[in-house]
């Protein structure tokens, strides 16, 4: 199905400044306080590399909602240099780089404060079960949430639901998905909870980079690190999965071909 005939479709998203404008002024703030923080630290803060990392892998997420059969509204403004192409969803909103990298800058070091200072308070439970006992049923909550408020404001829709769903007014959302971001989650805050004395998560420290004097290069090197970690993290959970299992399970779609 076209762009045009899928508009015919869709009914005119509601309050769609919400994703859109809304977005990006997020971003842009977040992008100040990185800035500020670094300057006064001379190290970027956790916000600053999940802001980077999770905007730079936004990409995934067209590739996801093929897999997913998410279709987005068309009236939304799109990115210029990426139209439709095989096996990611037809629309690619412009807003979306912006939303991948608040949400994440957001969320992430916000749960990883929670449980290190759980950790600290209980030593005895392990990182791994606090990050489980917390990060995954948050995640899932709010996804859950998510999928319904934005089906419900025409923002998205699922053309097919694989797996266990929940029904609403609007259709049927999937189950699997939002249980699958939170097992993401609760993977990555577990990584980040475990910092080592001097200050350096374990992924770097394996990489050498604990090793490096401070400066200008050692925070580049972070940047990459970080990006890696949640890149292939974030496909194997979540998008791999996704494309696996409609390619295993699914069928043909009309708003998503």
């Amino acid at each position: 199905m076209s762009v045009p005939q899928m508009a015919q479709q869709m009914a005119p998203p509601v309050n769609p400044w919400m994703m859109e404008t809304g977005s990006i002024y997020l971003w842009c703030i977040l992008v100040v306080v990185t800035i500020l923080l670094t300057w006064k630290n001379k190290r970027l803060p956790l916000v600053g590399l999940c802001l980077i990392a999770a905007t730079s892998s936004f990409w995934q997420e067209f590739f996801g909602d093929w897999g997913a059969y998410v279709a987005w509204n068309p009236a939304f403004a799109r990115l210029p240099f990426w139209g439709e192409m095989p096996f990611t969803t037809p629309v690619k909103p412009l807003f979306i780089p912006f939303s991948w990298g608040w949400w994440f800058a957001v969320s992430i070091p916000l749960l990883v404060t929670l449980v290190s200072w759980l950790g600290q308070k209980f030593p005895k439970l392990s990182i791994n079960w606090l990050s489980l006992l917390i990060a995954f049923p948050l995640f899932l909550a709010y996804q859950i949430y998510v999928e319904g408020s934005s089906v419900a404001n025409g923002w998205w829709t699922y053309d097919v639901v694989i797996g266990p769903g929940l029904q609403t007014e609007k259709g049927r959302l999937p189950l699997i998905f939002p249980a699958l971001l939170g097992l993401w989650a609760a993977y990555f805050v577990a990584k980040l909870a475990k910092r080592e004395t001097d200050g350096f998560w374990p992924h770097e420290v394996k990489m050498g980079i604990a090793a490096k004097p401070a400066g200008w290069r050692r925070e580049l090197a972070r940047i990459w690190a970080m990006i890696v970690l949640f890149q292939v993290s974030f496909f194997i959970f979540n998008i791999g999965s996704a494309m696996l299992g409609r390619a295993l399970f699914g069928g043909p779609s009309l708003l998503v071909p």
